[in-house]
């Protein structure tokens, strides 16, 4: 079984021929499930397939996830949430999502269903972790989508990190010894996460260890890294105690708040923004996206509504479907035309839940880059 993975920029290539595409989430497999995780996996295959057929799948695009989920059939690795995208016989993404959605979906339309997996991303930005001592760090590099990271063990180039000494008038001696060999080594740290952020390209740094230890790395990475920057600091160490585990759920929880954070300092913005900075509703919105003047867009990740917008060549979105011969719309949700019209366009795209999405008429709004023309009269 291969397993393809894609990057936010890849998805231009996903949208911009507006041909059909098939796109597929399943949900995490139910704790009280009765069939084994394979069987429970192949019976919700069967019941997708047929959604997909019914929407006009063609054969080979169908038998190529088909064989890709048969494969994840005999492991475990979907068991807690999985998503696949795919087209002309070809899978384009496939990749464990744990909690991306509670129920499974399967889509073969233009543009595809991708806020599923924006969503994903947008829970899950690249980060640099670093469990640190006087002596040394891990420091791992998570990028973003990711579950897991690559971890580099940095070893300090000073050993000597005591301050016992037997006193009398060398005591000073070896306490001025001890602290700069911290230094030393807190250096060695910091360029190795400062080459881990660039590597992931993270803007979130979660720091854990020797409360000492942590004070000098901050304080060094202050001189090297940008101030947008956002630290954790949270609990765990380098010593075998069996608090491995706490401190990767310690992990999780940071990266998880400042996700939320994120999203808080967005809508917070679209709320202050003066008239014309910030858009809401259907109409607006999808202007805002014909135009290029949307910066961020707002869309909610709950399953699609019935309702639709158009797109077509030279048309990025448009809520009627008025089309001449030479320019054919396709019809597609609204959601998905949103999307599509954001990413071609180079705007950020930020999934909100259902209650968050309440607060914009329509569920949809965004905020511009720049207000629109006057009218002239």
């Amino acid at each position: 079984m291969t397993t393809a993975s894609i990057a936010p920029a890849d998805l231009l290539d996903l949208v911009r021929d507006l041909q059909p595409r098939a796109s597929v989430f399943l949900h995490a497999v139910p704790k009280a499930v009765d069939l084994d995780i394979g069987e429970d996996l192949r019976t919700r295959w069967r019941k997708l397939a047929e959604q997909l057929r019914a929407q006009g799948i063609d054969k080979p695009t169908l038998a190529v996830i088909e064989q890709h989920i048969a494969a994840l059939a005999v492991t475990p690795v979907a068991a807690a949430g999985y998503a696949l995208l795919a087209s002309a016989g070809t899978i384009h993404l496939a990749q464990p999502m744990p909690g991306v959605v509670t129920a499974d979906r399967a889509r073969y339309s233009a543009p595809p269903e991708l806020l599923p997996l924006l969503a994903w991303w947008q829970q899950h930005p690249a980060y640099v972790s670093v469990l640190i001592d006087r002596a040394g760090a891990e420091v791992t590099a998570v990028p973003a989508a990711a579950l897991a990271g690559n971890t580099v063990t940095v070893t300090g180039p000073d050993d000597e990190i005591e301050r016992n000494a037997p006193g009398g008038w060398a005591q000073a001696r070896y306490q001025r010894r001890a602290e700069d060999s911290w230094h030393h080594n807190a250096v060695a740290v910091a360029q190795s996460a400062v080459e881990a952020f660039d590597a992931v390209k993270a803007d979130l740094l979660v720091i854990a260890g020797d409360v000492r230890a942590v004070q000098m790395l901050r304080d060094h990475l202050h001189k090297h890294v940008r101030r947008d920057l956002h630290v954790s600091v949270v609990r765990g160490g380098r010593s075998p105690d069996g608090s491995t585990q706490a401190h990767l759920r310690a992990v999780a929880d940071a990266v998880a708040e400042y996700a939320n954070t994120r999203t808080a300092a967005l809508l917070d913005q679209s709320t202050s923004s003066p008239i014309g900075d910030a858009v809401e509703g259907v109409p607006a919105t999808l202007a805002a996206l014909a135009e290029g003047r949307l910066q961020t867009l707002f869309v909610t990740g709950e399953p699609a509504s019935e309702r639709q917008a158009w797109a077509g060549p030279g048309i990025l979105c448009t809520e009627r479907p008025q089309a001449t011969p030479d320019v054919p719309l396709i019809a597609g949700g609204l959601a998905d035309i949103a999307v599509r019209a954001a990413l071609l366009t180079g705007a950020s795209v930020h999934v909100l839940t259902a209650a968050q999405a309440a607060a914009f008429d329509g569920h949809i709004g965004g905020l511009c880059r720049y207000r629109p023309a006057p009218a002239v009269s």
